[in-house]
């Protein structure tokens, strides 16, 4: 069964397994599969790790007899056989074959069944044939080739892409854009401006920033293999098949002599828009060998007097090309791949988030991910090694302001976003920064401290309350953690916490003292022991609870509550207050999120508010004085 191996050198499970495949085989097609040895496998599949493979030969439509191997690797049956068809054609003159033969007929998310793996080769058996067949009828030849043009212009690329971004909006129409070269990177942008942007974000601002033009080319229909571009006079005749707007664009940066014209080409497949890379050298004449004494295109003519005909027929000559690969790095295709319809609004929007610690700073992250456009980071305090254990950042930036520190990672990570940083408190921010203040889309509080909370749910009931605010905080342990969304309508966040920051509603009684702070050895310093885990899920739904009044603003005010397991705040001496168990019962649901209304109450800010627009209402109207 180890067909070439002997039977000791692999586990008796994959051994049975073999067998039992070798016998469904038998089955299926009523011959005695040949089993190939080692040196046979190899010769076949050089680049492979087949261990084992079986061969079977099969008549099609046509009447001809084609061979087929089953192959497997040590790691069967968990991992499933592939299929080869022995008798391929050359290299892309049929989708799905590979090099070797080799057929792809599953997605890469696709599971197989690992305790039934014979009923699974017989499957990828039958879809071999049915592929054959339909290739050989040739109605998908085409298709497939132009749908998943991204995977065979791979094949073909000179260069992989691993190192060629695009901040391209990929759709038409074809147009000039901008490429930035730096040490083994290229970035193709939109615009000089927003390239050198997002160059300076991702790679600091002492980095040189300096852009050539490029070509885009939009492409009705994505390029058969055999249209591939060998050819700088290829490259120029797929431009020029695309329009004589493509074609103008492309000439227009040959004849700038760049020491590459490169072309980013779009079209459509399957999945939707798609990208791919050409580049042609400039192929300058060498007196000798000497490279250094290369001849510029316009030899022979005076400078910048040479005809545009012959620039662009020494340019596009004979002179192959370069095809690469991209990696789209746009924020379309960073947030959802082009799927995800919140990411427009998203990336327009404004967020301030004040309080950069171990429940602010992981937000903040959670919302950058999710694209949310400009984020305005708020904070005093510097971080320390206490907070490495749950904060986002590490050891490298203890001792800097978090607010800081942490804006540089997010822009460094998140260059396509505007990540900006104030080092202050609350106070001074609502003061020095009041139009930003006023103009942001949702403020996100997570200060833990109620003399912040408390002075921005004043300011924030002075201004009309007409976009929303989120407060975020944990009770002892992280064993519940509460989200609050102020809007227009129903309560201010005073209307249920008491004047000392203490909430009307908390999820969790703690007897005897066990979710009393701790106290380090020092005068005032206290703290919650919890870790990251436990603090995990109160994060993703103050993130979430974020995102949500971002995209869909509220216009009543409410509270979401996470709560941890019963089994574990148990264990460290708690028990569900009653007020938690007259709502929800005292049943042990595991990790819950509940919605509660926040309804108004007579509290001191809304009736201060209330109190100064009547004064504001009655006034009588200030004279003018009489201008000189």
């Amino acid at each position: 069964a180890g067909a070439g191996m002997r039977e000791t050198a692999l586990p008796l499970r994959w051994r049975q397994s073999a067998l039992h495949l070798e016998a469904t085989l038998r089955e299926l097609t009523g011959q005695v599969p040949e089993r190939l040895d080692q040196a046979t496998i190899g010769g076949c599949y050089p680049s492979r790790r087949w261990v084992a493979a079986w061969r079977v030969s099969v008549v099609f439509s046509d009447g001809v007899m084609r061979r087929i191997d089953v192959l497997a690797t040590a790691a069967f049956p968990a991992v499933p056989v592939r299929t080869a068809l022995v008798d391929h054609p050359v290299f892309l003159t049929w989708p799905h074959v590979e090099s070797d033969g080799v057929l792809c007929l599953l997605p890469n998310l696709a599971e197989c069944d690992p305790d039934d793996p014979s009923a699974v080769a017989a499957n990828l058996l039958h879809r071999s044939i049915r592929l054959v067949e339909e290739l050989l009828e040739g109605s998908i030849i085409e298709r497939d080739f132009r749908e998943e043009f991204l995977t065979y212009w791979a094949y073909k690329a000179h260069v992989t892409g691993s190192h060629f971004y695009s901040l391209l909006v990929p759709a038409p129409p074809s147009r000039l854009v901008q490429v930035w070269r730096g040490k083994g990177v290229e970035v193709v942008g939109e615009d000089t401006a927003s390239l050198e942007r997002w160059v300076r974000r991702r790679f600091g601002d002492t980095v040189s920033v300096k852009t050539e033009d490029a070509a885009f080319i939009w492409l009705e229909d994505p390029p058969l293999p055999a249209e591939y571009p060998e050819t700088s006079s290829d490259l120029l005749a797929l431009a020029a098949a695309a329009g004589d707007d493509a074609r103008m664009i492309i000439e227009d940066v040959a004849v700038r002599e760049p020491e590459h014209v490169v072309a980013v080409l779009g079209a459509i497949g399957r999945g939707g828009s798609a990208l791919i890379g050409v580049k042609a050298p400039n192929p300058k004449r060498l007196k000798g060998h000497v490279r250094s004494a290369a001849e510029p295109l316009s030899n022979g003519f005076r400078r910048g007097q040479a005809p545009k005909e012959v620039l662009l027929s020494r340019f596009f000559a004979a002179s192959p090309v370069i095809r690469t690969s991209v990696q789209r790095a746009d924020a379309n295709w960073i947030h959802g791949r082009d799927r995800d319809s919140r990411t427009a609004r998203l990336l327009a929007a404004t967020v301030i988030l004040v309080g950069c610690g171990s429940v602010g700073a992981p937000v903040a992250l959670a919302l950058a991910q999710a694209g949310v456009g400009r984020i305005v980071l708020v904070d005093y305090d510097k971080l320390s090694w206490p907070n490495v254990g749950r904060h986002p950042l590490g050891a490298s930036a203890v001792g800097r302001n978090k607010a800081e520190a942490l804006a540089d990672r997010l822009q460094t990570d998140f260059p396509h976003l505007q990540i900006e940083y104030r080092a202050c408190d609350l106070h001074h921010l609502l003061v020095a920064d009041h139009d930003l203040a006023t103009a942001a889309d949702l403020i996100v509080s997570a200060t833990g401290s109620w003399a912040a909370d408390s002075a921005l749910n004043r300011w924030h009931v002075s201004q009309g309350r007409d976009r929303p605010i989120v407060y975020g905080w944990t009770e002892a342990h992280a064993c519940a953690g509460h989200g609050v969304a102020i809007a227009q309508r129903s309560g201010c966040l005073q209307c249920h916490v008491g004047r000392t920051g203490a909430p009307s509603f908390k999820v969790v009684d703690w007897p005897d003292g066990a979710g009393a702070n701790q106290e380090e050895p020092a005068c005032g310093a206290h703290y919650q022991p919890y870790g990251p885990i436990e603090l995990g899920y109160v994060i993703a739904m103050i993130a979430e609870l974020s995102l949500d009044c971002l995209l869909d603003p509220p216009v009543d005010s409410f509270s979401r509550v996470s709560v941890a397991p019963r089994e574990r705040m148990a264990k460290l001496g708690g028990r569900f207050s009653e007020p938690w168990r007259s709502e929800n019962g005292d049943g042990d649901f595991g990790v819950r999120i509940v919605d509660r209304p926040w309804p108004r109450t007579d509290c001191a800010a809304c009736e201060g508010a209330e109190a100064s627009r009547s004064v504001r209402e009655d006034a009588s109207p200030v004279p003018r004085l009489a201008q000189s």
